[in-house]
């Protein structure tokens, strides 16, 4: 024990602590950062990651055997859907879903809703929705528990290439229901939902279902019919084309991801079904051992990444995690002529096979994972392996606020003051005039100082034993010593005059963010009279704030100077608040959203732990380009490039460009809404995290040296 609290209690290993921060505080920064990055990336190596496993044995995939050939339904149902769409393009099929529904014998309801856009999109007009739903009753217990599988309602007009075509589940959801319907082994009730308006539908049915509304822009109304409480929901996809392959999303509402074991249920039952089955469009290389497999599997889990960053969810599912609902969607993706496709059928039985495990569940999902990245469908990377190289990263940022916080302590002698260059000089001169016969007097009294010291210490040889009376007597004065020392005043002013001046700077950030945060509002509203577009109102309206605020160094540096020395700012202490608060808000994203913490420490840490004042304009400049590039704009429109080139793969240049302009327009608006409907945060936490944090270390680097003072002004 007490080796292990040498360090806190031993004075002469604090000292080496401190001097190991002070002198090595930028080679360690550079070790700790590469070595997390290279870690990180290394992951996505097989040996380096785990296999996946159920943990929830009661789920017993290997038990249920697929029953469902209902060929001549599945076709009857298809046919009909087909019918109808063609006739009109804008058909949603709610009416004919509902008669369907009751043909079959099922409780059928009907949900009207309504949604009131922000940013006064639409006014004050509220626009209706109505979500079918139907339950099919368990007959083995007692409505008390319920999974859910769920269809968006698409018309053939809103088909595109992020909306794909789901009449294919609409016909299968049908076929499924009938065939449910004639077995009695059901445990737990099953809910049809369909749904209009996408997440808002789903939104709105969940609030309803629950009794709560989660965002003041969606009314739920009121839910006629309700089962019990909702263990998991399986969305689907499907067109009515053949499927070439089955691609999984589980990206939920602000990173959140569903228990893996339901993940693991749709892999293995997929899978058994012969079909290929994928993560974000990604094949399982079939070398995983080889550095292409390797390339591979790293490109799967930086696309996961990618999604889960964005904080959006990928599919219907993900505003089920919200309460504790774990739900994937299933989507079926159709290829060109000449790859192997499945059928309606197959994907039936897939879908029996999920529903039936989750009907053995005795218990909701618990015992796998929650936090998790996966390069492959059959790997998985846990939490307790992302993390350390993750902290390995961040804690390079506070190795320098440790070294800054070091380096800016005051001397305890307040009486001892930093010597100039003119008293150097001044000394130097004393020292060459001083005369032979001063050199022999200081030898002399430096010898007698000697002898009485030498004497003071025969004395207390002598004595042998002192009175312990004394001696508490001794100690107490010291620590009254120190505590005068502690208390005196000249050093408290010291000490709060830093602290006062840094929190003007502080409070400057904090009021970038608050206006960026309730900005977009006001740019909408005087936009819609000039007739712009709200995507380029609220964009260009950001971007001229962010422009403005560059130059507050300039305009604090213009006070007049005769009445005193300007904004002083002491940036040792500012840059050590600023990359304590940055790890802290690293750490607590990191909690929910690795991808986003990760995408964000990976950018910001090295460029803030090299900002700080510099003479030299040229340094000066690079360090500008440097925080520009990790500022948020840039970041999010090389996020949109990133995103442009991996999923439109355009064919020159000048289209990546002008492609992600275009998707930076529809990112800042999206962000806003998803924030005001789904309760996304990834907008708010820019506002009050990110930007913030970035204004304050372009403060940091635009500070003016001066060579007598600790504190620093604005150049």
């Amino acid at each position: 024990m007490q080796t292990n609290m040498g360090l806190l209690t031993d004075p002469r290993q604090r000292r080496r602590f401190v001097r190991i921060i002070s002198h090595y505080n930028n080679r360690l920064c550079a070790l700790f950062y590469i070595s997390g990055l290279i870690w990180f990336f290394g992951l996505a190596y097989i040996h380096l990651n785990a296999g996946t496993y159920f943990s929830e044995n009661a789920l017993l995939p290997g038990l249920v055997e697929g029953n469902f050939y209902s060929d001549a339904d599945v076709k009857f149902y298809k046919n009909e859907i087909k019918k109808a769409m063609d006739k009109d393009k804008s058909l949603l099929l709610r009416d004919w879903l509902f008669s369907k529904f009751e043909e079959l014998g099922l409780e059928v309801y009907f949900q009207n809703y309504s949604v009131q856009y922000p940013l006064q999109l639409l006014g004050d007009q509220k626009v209706p929705g109505q979500n079918v739903y139907a339950i099919l009753r368990a007959p083995r217990a007692s409505s008390t528990e319920a999974v859910v599988l769920s269809v968006p309602i698409r018309s053939k007009n809103m088909i595109s290439k992020t909306l794909t075509d789901t009449s294919g589940g609409i016909a299968l959801m049908l076929a499924l229901t009938k065939f449910f319907k004639k077995h009695t082994f059901w445990a737990k009730d099953i809910i049809f939902l369909l749904t209009q308006h996408e997440h808002i539908g789903i939104e709105a049915w969940l609030d309803g279902y629950h009794q709560v509304q989660s965002s003041k822009y969606v009314f739920p109304g009121t839910l006629w019919g309700r089962s019990g409480s909702i263990q998991a929901a399986l969305n689907l996809e499907i067109p009515l084309e053949k499927v070439a392959y089955y691609n999984i999303k589980m990206e939920g509402l602000n990173g959140q991801l569903p228990n893996l074991d339901l993940v693991n249920l749709v892999v293995r039952l997929c899978r058994r079904e012969g079909d290929s089955v994928r993560l974000h469009n990604q094949y399982d290389y079939y070398d995983p051992d080889s550095l292409n497999g390797f390339k591979h599997s790293l490109l799967t889990m930086l696309r996961m990444m990618k999604t889960q960053a964005s904080g959006s969810p990928s599919g219907n599912h993900g505003l089920f995690h919200r309460y504790h609902i774990e739900a994937v969607t299933l989507q079926g993706v159709s290829r060109a002529f000449g790859q192997k496709t499945s059928d309606l059928m197959v994907t039936g039985r897939i879908v029996e096979g999920i529903f039936r495990s989750l009907n053995n569940l005795l218990e909701r999902f618990h015992q796998s994972f929650f936090f998790y990245l996966m390069p492959a469908t059959n790997r998985y990377i846990s939490i307790g392996l992302y993390m350390p190289p993750f902290s390995l990263m961040t804690a390079a940022g506070l190795i320098k606020a440790i070294s800054l916080w070091i380096g800016s302590e005051k001397p305890k002698d307040k009486n001892e003051k930093k010597p100039q260059k003119s008293d150097l000089n001044s000394s130097k001169l004393e020292k060459d005039e001083k005369e032979p016969e001063t050199e022999k007097q200081e030898k002399e009294v430096e010898k007698e100082d000697n002898e009485v010291s030498q004497s003071k210490k025969e004395i207390s040889c002598e004595k042998k034993e002192e009175d312990p009376l004394e001696k508490l007597s001794k100690d107490v004065n010291d620590i009254e010593d120190d505590d005068s020392l502690k208390n005196d005043p000249d050093e408290q002013e010291d000490k709060s005059r830093d602290l006062l001046s840094i929190i003007p700077m502080i409070i400057l950030s904090f009021l970038v963010g608050l206006m960026t945060y309730y900005l977009p509002d006001v740019f909408n509203s005087h936009a819609r009279h000039l007739k712009i577009p709200t995507d380029e109102a609220i964009t260009y309206g950001l971007m001229a704030l962010f422009s403005a605020w560059l130059f507050f160094p300039r305009f604090i540096s213009k006070k007049p100077h005769e009445f005193d020395n300007g904004f002083q700012v002491d940036w040792p202490l500012l840059k050590c608040v600023t990359l304590i608060f940055q790890s802290l808000v690293l750490f607590s994203i990191a909690l929910m959203n690795i991808s986003l913490a990760f995408f964000l420490a990976a950018t910001i840490i090295p460029v803030s732990v090299i900002v700080q004042p510099v003479s030299n304009k040229l340094l000066q400049c690079l360090q500008s380009v440097l925080l520009l590039l990790v500022s948020p704009p840039v970041l999010i429109y090389l996020a949109s490039v990133v995103s442009v080139i991996d999923e439109q793969r355009p064919d020159s240049v000048i289209d990546i460009i002008v492609n992600a302009w275009s998707q930076l327009k529809d990112t800042v608006l999206l962000s806003i809404l998803d924030y005001s409907l789904l309760s996304c945060w990834t907008y708010p936490v820019f506002c009050f995290a990110i930007y913030p944090n970035w204004i304050m270390l372009w403060g940091v680097s635009h500070m003016r040296l001066e060579s007598d003072s600790t504190l620093f002004r604005f150049s």
